[in-house]
């Protein structure tokens, strides 16, 4: 009972306006998608999952530039492995990001140490990788033509890119900080009048799982991203309360503050619930004016069974024992 009134104080305590801002992009389904926010999260799951994720945010705004689409699409494909005979968990992630003439693009390689502690497992966790920043300036649509000042084409840059992250984990509730973009990476994109700077970005994850009867659990969770820009200041929060049956339909309710309500439903099916079926819809609810009003996620995975740590036993065949 004190963890449960502790994660709901804890979801309390982050329940405050943040300051809207978006340098990376968001995720509805943050608690399916734990490697993407936590290099520690790695191997955090005990299996191998392989898992993509499809996000269309704002569907059907129309931007005052030239597009072909102004919504934002994102797709996070990731590999989660644990190594548990050296005490280690790998994970590697690939994302694609546009919006409208500007497009993001990372790769990222995870390692994590994972240490038993008490109850649970407690994981120190790095990450590199590129992220690759593009601009395509024929979008634009200058007040000016042929603005000599205005590059043309498209312009791309991929830098090093560096996080950090603890996580701990238990069969009842998780708790991770992170620290993506360390090195904060600098872009030019085809102007040296200018930069743009990839700012550090700080993540807290938690998360408690209550079971209310043999098949039924409820999973309260919060995920709150600090822009490090100017201080440490929360820049989007999200919470969430997901239902469980037998561990193969979950269904929840969550909120994005000052932005959305979101509604996540899904399924485990197949042989060892190894398939994972999922989506969420936001419904906005704050800054309408701006923002077309909904935005989706599709959620696919696959998780291979756990590699034994344990050495195959020895099959003696009667026929040749004398």
């Amino acid at each position: 009972m004190k963890r449960i009134i502790y994660v709901l104080g804890l979801l309390a305590c982050f329940s405050i306006e943040p300051v809207l801002a978006q340098q990376d992009p968001q995720f509805s389904t943050y608690m399916y998608n734990p490697l993407y926010y936590n290099p520690a999260a790695a191997g955090s799951e005990g299996l191998t999952r392989i898992q993509l994720t499809q996000r269309t945010q704002y569907l059907g705004y129309q931007p005052t530039i030239a597009s072909d689409g102004g919504a934002q699409n994102t797709q996070l494909l990731s590999i989660n492995l644990p190594l548990d005979r050296i005490k280690s968990g790998v994970g590697i992630y690939v994302l694609n990001d546009r919006l409208g003439q500007i497009t993001n693009q990372s790769v990222q390689l995870s390692y994590a140490y994972r240490a038993t502690l008490k109850n649970g497992t407690l994981s120190l966790g790095v990450q590199a990788g590129l992220f690759n920043k593009g601009f395509d300036y024929g979008q634009l649509r200058p007040g000016e033509p042929n603005d000599p000042l205005i590059p043309t084409g498209k312009q791309n840059q991929a830098r090093p890119d560096f996080g950090a992250g603890v996580y701990y984990n238990t069969t009842d509730y998780w708790l991770g900080v992170s620290l993506t973009h360390i090195n904060q990476a600098t872009y030019t994109l085809g102007t040296d009048r200018s930069t743009n700077p990839l700012n550090r970005v700080a993540y807290l994850t938690a998360g408690y799982r209550l079971g209310l009867s043999y098949d039924f659990d409820v999973q309260p969770s919060v995920l709150v991203q600090y822009d490090t820009k100017a201080g440490l200041q929360p820049s989007n929060v999200s919470v969430n309360l997901l239902s469980t049956y037998a561990n193969n339909y979950w269904v929840g309710i969550g909120y994005r503050l000052g932005d959305a309500v979101v509604g996540t439903i899904g399924a485990n099916v197949g042989r060892r619930n190894a398939l994972r079926v999922g989506g969420a819809l936001d419904l906005v609810t704050n800054g309408t004016s701006g923002k077309s009003f909904t935005s989706y996620e599709i959620l696919l995975g696959y998780a291979l069974p756990a590699p034994s740590s344990r050495k195959k036993p020895i099959i003696r065949t009667p026929r040749f024992r004398y």
